[in-house]
């Protein structure tokens, strides 16, 4: 099936039941195209459930085998260790518990003040085996607060109903699964958004346990594919938003800066709210970037000197407007914050941009924004176009990064010499352990990053826990800040001893520090650690993905050697006893050895 004509993940959510079916199926699967293992166990019928994801995940570029337990078999294939759930070895288990089966329990339940912590205890419990016994991404629906109302209004404060008991739950299993990695798909925010008069239909729980009519099933399982896809190192970075009839209302070339309609006005306030809803990105580390066909000098004095303006200057990483074609400007936008297209989100309220940008980069999502600015906010809460980890230290000051790398390269453009460039910016490396404060952007950095990713190994939180212990292994990440500020965590290595070898198991570095000598660092590091390992050589393997193709001769570059092939795969080794320590303008700081 030709890309153009596939619909965009944020379109997924409001297609037809029947109409993804039949999308998925005319799928094909290509070569290299990346298998993913799923198990969906349920309390209610799955089948729909299962044929929408595995629609989903094949749109969206996956190649998905889905086992299908048994209905209402959780329990048992939780609790048995030969079942199988265990002998399929997924890489995504999928609990999908309803509300429709929580009704007679708890009306049978003679302790129902109790019940909320029982049910919760329950299946934190079930969550653990599943962590005992597997390192699979584990994903659990919360509960749809049912429309029962013994008590009218009152019934929520009255702990003895149901729609007080699930809303116990559900609290008691959002606290809990942060503490056990286990992802919450929010299916009572579904419900709540598509109307749970509908979204609840009793007719089709009584003749085919059915939790859910179909119509809303696209929008709940594009939910569950987000949560898995950015597990897998997908997700939104960078918003690039237009101006006109976009941010504000009004023409500025046209109007004039004193007639745009920010908050002012019935129309004006709509603009104002969806300014502050991308506000509240920025806030968590999602990038925001301005393409507008516009005069750079006034669209600077209205970001900057606005009353009513919510987002300022100083808000964005990167404002690029001109009358150019706005795929070039995007281009730019791209080549500055070094991301990759499926990183971006566009924005516009003119039909022939977004078919323009769509057409160009058919990896960028592209959504089609409501007419009516005051329907902007729940266009993005319809699309979730923003799913993503809980934000770490380098999220929330991604933006001041970017702002003092624009500083780095004014002064870049006066040295002619790399090592004068790095030496007047003062560098500093420390290297670090995978403790409690590097875990969370380690554990980022090795589900996430794609480009600068030698290997494109996934490792869950307990794989980098057990390696960080391991004594045939070394574990360690490197902080890095100059004269400008803090860099952050730029770079993740991990070492794996094998008899004489120290096997490169994964290098990870951030592009934004490309071409200041990290790399070098990076090596010399690596080349010390396996000595400590009582290692004498150095193997690393470069595995070919669609998006890695930066490093494909970092090896050689760094003077490793061939060393063969094992299939796609480029395997090179460096001879430690013939390596010499370069001269590298950068002061490293190693932690203190443990007594």
């Amino acid at each position: 099936m030709d890309l153009l004509n596939l619909p965009q993940a944020w379109e997924l959510a409001d297609l037809p039941f029947h109409r993804l079916i039949s999308l998925g199926r005319r799928i094909e699967r290509k070569d290299g195209q990346p298998n993913l293992r799923i198990a969906l166990l349920g309390d209610a019928a799955t089948q729909h459930y299962g044929q929408a994801l595995a629609a989903t995940l094949k749109l969206r570029g996956w190649w998905p085998e889905i086992y299908e337990a048994e209905f209402d078999t959780i329990r048992q294939e939780i609790l048995n260790p030969a079942s199988e759930l265990y002998r399929f070895d997924p890489e995504v288990v999928i609990l999908f518990t309803a509300t429709q089966a929580l009704y007679h329990r708890f009306a049978r339940s003679a302790e129902k003040a109790a019940f909320a912590d029982s049910v919760s205890s329950e299946m934190v419990e079930l969550w653990k085996r599943v962590r005992s016994r597997s390192n699979a991404i584990l994903i659990q629906h919360n509960f749809v607060v049912p429309l029962n109302r013994p008590f009218g209004n009152r019934t929520a404060s009255e702990r003895d109903t149901l729609t007080s008991t699930v809303t116990r739950i559900n609290q008691r299993l959002l606290d809990a699964a942060s503490e056990q990695g286990v992802k919450i798909v929010d299916t009572e925010f579904q419900a709540g958004y598509h109307g749970k008069r509908h979204w609840l239909d009793e007719r089709l729980w009584c003749q085919a346990k059915q939790a859910l009519s179909p119509s809303f099933i696209p929008s709940l399982v594009k939910n569950v594919s987000d949560t898995i896809l950015v597990e897998r190192g997908a997700g939104i970075k960078c918003v690039i938003v237009d101006l006109d009839n976009t941010m504000w209302g009004g023409i500025l070339a046209e109007d004039g800066a004193d007639r745009l309609e920010i908050g002012q006005t019935e129309l004006g306030l709509a603009f104002q709210r969806f300014q502050i809803a991308l506000l509240e990105l920025k806030s968590r580390g999602v990038l925001l970037a301005v393409c507008s066909k516009n005069d750079q000098a006034n669209v600077t004095d209205v970001l900057k000197n606005h009353p009513d303006m919510i987002l300022r200057w100083d808000d964005f990483a990167a404002v690029v407007a001109n009358f150019g074609d706005k795929a070039s400007n995007i281009l730019a936008i791209r080549e500055k914050l070094n991301l990759g297209l499926d990183s971006f989100v566009f924005l516009d309220d003119t039909a022939f941009e977004r078919s323009l940008i769509r057409t160009a980069f058919p990896a960028m999502q592209v959504p089609e924004l409501s007419t009516d600015p005051a329907d902007f906010i729940s266009d993005l809460a319809r699309w979730n176009l923003f799913e993503g980890r809980s934000a770490t230290a380098e999220d929330l000051a991604r933006l001041a990064y970017y702002q003092a790398d624009d500083q780095r390269q004014t002064i870049r453009e006066k040295f002619h010499g790399l090592d004068d460039f790095i030496a007047e910016l003062r560098m500093e490396a420390h290297i670090l352990p995978f403790d409690s404060y590097a875990l969370p952007r380690v554990l980022q950095l090795v589900q996430r990053s794609n480009q600068f990713n030698l290997t494109t190994i996934r490792h869950s939180e307990a794989d980098l826990r057990q390696l960080a212990a391991d004594r045939d292994a070394a574990a360690f990440c490197i902080r890095l800040a100059d004269r400008l500020g803090d860099n952050g965590i730029i770079a993740t290595v991990i070492l794996r001893k094998s008899g004489s070898d120290a096997i490169v198991d994964t290098w990870i570095m951030s592009c934004r520090v490309l071409g200041r000598r990290v790399e070098d660092l990076t090596v010399q590091v690596m080349a010390e650690k396996a000595r400590q390992l009582g290692c004498r050589r150095l193997v690393g393997r470069y595995i070919p993905t669609t998006k890695n193709g930066i490093v494909e001769n970092l090896y050689p570059q760094q003077g490793f050697a061939a060393a063969g092939e094992e299939g796609t795969t480029r395997v090179y080794s460096l001879d430690l006893g013939q390596y010499q320590l370069q001269s590298i303008p950068i002061i490293i700081h190693e932690p203190e050895p443990q007594s």
